[in-house]
């Protein structure tokens, strides 16, 4: 899903994300083809893919099989008939499982969207991208779920 008027980066990281959650065998990024992961429950889709500096990052949608908040989240607004949708952005080198970032998205029943996309970095959350100009003034410092 390429939207014109969002800029090339928020773009480049909604067709990931949505590539992802439509369950693509592959994903191009960066005009390179990288093949995702989806297991036999189907509860999450991952790929891994490197960063500008070529460190390599797992995107991985909310494993829809873990009670969590953001599952309840996801679970919630399909019951009032939205698309919500969260993908985690991680940094699992060094046999570590670190939180770099979250892409969400919801489609409501009216056909509108919000786009939210944030990094984290140490304690501190940085909002990259909000498709509410208001929201970047009260997000909390560390919104993780």
């Amino acid at each position: 899903m390429f939207i014109p008027e969002l800029p090339d980066n928020v773009n480049q990281i909604l067709v990931v994300h949505h590539s992802l959650w439509n369950h693509a065998p592959t994903i191009k990024y960066g005009g390179i083809s990288y093949s995702t992961y989806t297991p036999s429950h189907e509860g999450y889709t991952s790929v891994i893919l490197p960063n500008d500096n070529a460190k390599n990052f797992l995107w991985i949608t909310q494993n829809l099989n873990k009670s969590s908040y953001a599952t309840s989240e996801i679970t919630k607004a399909q019951t009032l008939g939205h698309v919500k949708r969260i993908t985690w952005i991680v940094d699992n080198n060094d046999n570590k499982f670190n939180y770099c970032g979250m892409v969400k998205t919801c489609a409501y029943f009216d056909s509108t969207q919000d786009i939210f996309i944030e990094k984290y970095i140490g304690d501190t959350t940085k909002v990259i991208y909000s498709s509410d100009p208001t929201y970047a003034s009260y997000v909390s410092p560390q919104s993780r779920y």
